[in-house]
């Protein structure tokens, strides 16, 4: 009898338990690749980004990297395309733990508005910094995607845009906050321009003596945001 095909007499009662332990072992197979694959990947990832944050910059060469990694040039093309798909899945990697720490401290916030002031404090300590993993790589990075690659920027950002939209929805909800512009408007200008702060501060910090502190940007903010005295200004409508 050869292993791998029932016999005969076998095929109609036992063929489900033949099929059985051929499914388990190349279930067990495939997790073991799959397992090393993650393993490999997480190792590139993880000493690319050692590079990103000694050097300052993303201009390390994959012979460098796999050097680093103690792995070869050949197993990277196994796991990643190019190069550009490893900083794209870096980035998405260090997005994502940036915007889980800043959910963090914006859930240990006992208001709205508290939590609003947790969000913007948590976006301008992050660009550059080196004290947060992967800090520099967002810098250096957010740009180039968002002019190359919009769609898979977006993509990214979704759930960062998410939580700012939530706190502020409920800042709206208990009148907190102007009125005359819309959600989706105060979203995308506060991010922006909390974005913006952040890496002029990463880049320029001391440089032109304007010591763009949190204190001074959340005071700032928190003005703009303020809701509007009666009279004080045309609303959206009305322009």
């Amino acid at each position: 009898m050869k292993i791998g095909k029932a016999p005969e007499n076998m095929a109609d009662g036992n063929s489900e338990v033949t099929r059985s332990w051929q499914e388990r072992a190349v279930e067990r197979r495939l997790g073991e690749a799959r397992a090393l694959a993650v393993a490999r990947s997480t190792q590139f990832m993880a000493t690319a980004l050692e590079l990103v944050q000694e050097s300052g910059q993303a201009n390390f060469t994959l012979q460098t990297l796999a050097e680093r990694a103690n792995l070869s040039v050949r197993t990277f093309y196994q796991h990643f395309s190019s190069k550009d798909e490893l900083l794209l899945a870096l980035y998405e990697d260090v997005t994502a733990q940036f915007t889980a720490a800043i959910r963090e401290k914006v859930e240990a916030a006992e208001d709205p508005m508290g939590q609003l002031e947790a969000w913007c404090r948590g976006v301008l300590s992050r660009p550059g910094s080196s004290q947060e993993v992967g800090g520099r790589l967002v810098l250096l990075y957010n740009l180039s995607l968002e002019v190359e690659h919009p769609e898979a920027f977006a993509k990214v950002w979704e759930p960062h845009r998410k939580l700012l939209t939530e706190i502020l929805t409920a800042c709206s909800e208990s009148g907190l906050i102007r009125n005359d512009l819309t959600l989706p408007q105060l979203t995308s200008m506060l991010g922006y321009t909390m974005t913006s702060f952040g890496q002029f501060n990463a880049l320029h910090q001391g440089m032109d003596g304007a010591n763009l502190t949190e204190d001074a940007v959340w005071a700032w903010c928190r003005q703009a945001l303020a809701p509007r005295e009666t009279g004080s200004a045309p609303t959206s409508s009305e322009r």
